[in-house]
């Protein structure tokens, strides 16, 4: 596969828009991004998975009535986890202030974006091209949850959670062709991007989206989600994710970065270190 010129596919990605009409006038509004809501994925192992995650996180767990899905919240955002035979992400969620259904399809249309509606008729999805799922939905989507969609149960871990998060503040996203998806992540949000290390950035409120080409032999879709915590000694934590059963990949100055045991791939950064 030829070398990707990231700084070229920029300016490609800045004249595109501007035909659009994304630098200027837009026919139709765009979203109100807020936040990343929350990130919903498969696990092999429920239990040992909701037993890793309250350790890290705290045992604040609710569960759907109706299906067989347990979520864990982060703050201002949640994890949703399923068990499947396979682990895999499902999707991710755009938090959007003042969520109008009508003028969201009408931001979509004009972008030249396919979407789909939920059943539920509230909130939307829109796919890139490697079939990787973005929800669009009214910030926070845990409102409706919880008028009565889930129950609490909570876990009997009796140790501290190792961390307090505050939210989810990154999603990084690897594509087959970063100069087609640059341009369709470049459209659903309504700006062009940044280059920094090799990668774009596209701002998600205060929360951030990433985008690289996929490396040779790696499957695109969702790389990592971030999550943000409080001060920690890092070393520490680390050591104790460990422990608790995470492989940890590296240490960062402002966090690191490890495996959960399905192979999920999670950094963890520390608030005002950024």
């Amino acid at each position: 596969m030829p070398r990707i010129d990231t700084a070229k596919v920029i300016r490609r990605l800045a004249a595109c828009l501007l035909g659009l009409g994304l630098a200027g006038a837009a026919a139709a509004a765009t979203p109100a991004y807020v936040s990343i809501d929350h990130v919903e994925f498969f696990v092999s192992d429920i239990e040992r998975s909701l037993t890793f995650y309250t350790r890290l996180f705290g045992n604040e767990v609710w569960k759907h009535r109706q299906v067989d899905r347990h979520y864990l919240l982060l703050g201002d955002s949640y994890i949703a986890l399923e068990q499947r035979e396979e682990a895999s992400v499902d999707h991710i969620c755009f938090g959007i202030l003042n969520f109008d259904i009508a003028a969201v399809h009408q931001w979509l249309d004009s972008q030249s974006l396919k979407w789909q509606d939920y059943p539920s008729g509230r909130d939307l999805r829109v796919d890139d091209s490697d079939g990787t799922r973005v929800q669009l939905a009214q910030q926070p989507t845990w409102d409706t949850l919880a008028q009565g969609s889930v129950v609490a149960t909570p876990r009997a871990n009796t140790d501290d959670p190792l961390f307090h998060p505050l939210a989810l503040d990154e999603v990084y996203i690897t594509v087959r062709n970063l100069e087609v998806d640059s341009l369709h992540y470049a459209r659903l949000l309504g700006e062009t991007g940044r280059l920094q290390a090799g990668s774009l950035w596209f701002d998600i409120g205060s929360a951030r989206l990433r985008l690289s080409q996929s490396p040779v032999g790696q499957q695109p879709g969702v790389n990592y989600f971030s999550v943000l915590v409080s001060n920690i000694d890092l070393e520490m934590a680390a050591d104790a994710v460990f422990k608790a059963g995470g492989i940890i990949e590296n240490i960062l100055p402002n966090g690191f970065s490890f495996w959960d045991p399905d192979g999920m791939r999670v950094e963890i950064h520390v608030a005002n270190q950024f």
